[in-house]
């Protein structure tokens, strides 16, 4: 099947789940592009009550108000609360008007999707739907995992990051959807990327992995209409390509660098091999085909990646025709609760998956 019609069982989720990320995206690229320019420094972080903060909450909003409306049995796992927001301060009221301001502005800019996604229309609105996000997880029911803003140095950069989406039905990923603001359409390497900027990335299970520009149309696209996406079954180190992070922070690039040893890298253009990206954006970049192999390896062993940050992209590569595992190669289970209790995460074609577990094995010996 390559395509889903109106009678299929998620047609609905898919279409509330893309036009709540449409939305979301506009959003926060509005807002990125405004602090790009003055922040390439990058020393701003969610505690200082930044832009990003702003987006996260926003776009947390608008997303769990357009799943409580027409979902409202299914829970949500989400990064954000708003008891911050709620404090009787100078800087909590203008954080939250700050909020309120930019969500108007977004929904009066797509308001052909306000019948299907509603409109938040208050505060307090804007409070109960950001706390909608405290589902624990499980392998119980529907539950969506959402991440507002992936990628928050990305963001503040004016470069990478996403806005994810996925619903988890007893604790197996059936639906993803990601919103890539910054990304251009054909990656090639760090210095390399080229054509429509923005990009959306959607896979339902059994369906398939598709891809269509984030802000061309004002409606949904449904995925006949759109461009059915494959990973690659290239093999061979010479053109192989990985996508890892940007930041050391959140993987062990020492380690990856072992790995590309031992799979047979040339070391002098190892470097043109491997492209850095903020947040779930590698996901999109592996299922279309751009790349081969995704090295997210653990910085410590008490380290556990929180299932938002993954469950999108899980589905996106899966569907698209690859494989995705920890570091021992066994699939991620989404059903634990609101972090994966593995470690690391690999992905990659099917052709070259094993190659790389038993590479990563010998590395970390």
């Amino acid at each position: 099947m390559s395509s889903i019609s109106a009678q299929h069982p998620y047609y609905k989720e898919l279409e509330i789940a893309t036009l709540a990320v449409k939305r979301a995206s506009l959003l926060t690229k509005k807002l990125s592009d405004s602090i790009g320019v003055t922040q390439k420094s990058g020393t701003q972080t969610k505690d200082d009550k930044s832009p990003v903060t702003v987006g996260d909450y926003a776009a947390q909003a608008i997303i769990n108000y357009a799943i409580q409306k027409n979902f409202p049995g299914d829970e949500i796992v989400g990064e954000e609360d708003s008891d911050t927001l709620r404090e009787d301060t100078d800087e909590s009221r203008k954080l939250s008007g700050r909020i309120l301001e930019i969500i108007e502005d977004v929904q009066d800019n797509t308001s052909t999707y306000s019948d299907k996604i509603g409109t938040l229309e208050n505060l307090q609105d804007i409070y109960e739907s950001i706390d909608l996000g405290i589902s624990q997880g499980g392998d119980k029911g529907r539950i969506w995992a959402l991440d507002p803003i992936d990628g928050t140095k990305g963001f503040l950069r004016g470069d990478q990051f996403a806005v994810c989406l996925a619903l988890i039905v007893d604790g197996e990923v059936v639906l993803g959807v990601i919103g890539c603001p910054n990304l251009p359409e054909i990656i090639l390497s760090n210095e390399d990327m080229t054509g429509t900027v923005g990009g959306l990335y959607s896979a339902v299970k059994g369906v398939g992995s598709f891809y269509t520009a984030l802000f061309d149309s004002d409606k949904f696209v449904p995925l006949s209409k759109q461009e059915r996406i494959k990973m690659t079954t290239n093999t061979s180190p010479a053109s192989i390509k990985v996508v890892e992070g940007v930041e050391k922070g959140h993987s062990s690039h020492s380690t990856q660098s072992k790995i590309k040893d031992i799979l047979g890298f040339n070391r002098e253009i190892v470097h043109r091999q491997t492209i850095n990206l903020d947040s779930q954006v590698k996901y999109c970049v592996l299922a279309k085909g751009q790349a081969d192999i995704y090295l997210r390896l653990p910085v410590s062993d008490t380290y556990r990646e929180k299932i938002w940050d993954h469950a999108a992209g899980n589905i996106l590569v899966y569907e698209s025709g690859g494989q995705v595992g920890d570091i021992s190669g066994a699939p991620l289970d989404f059903g634990k609760g609101r972090f994966l209790q593995s470690k690391g995460v690999i992905a990659g074609n099917t052709h070259i998956f094993p190659a790389v577990i038993k590479a990563v094995e010998q590395a970390l010996n």
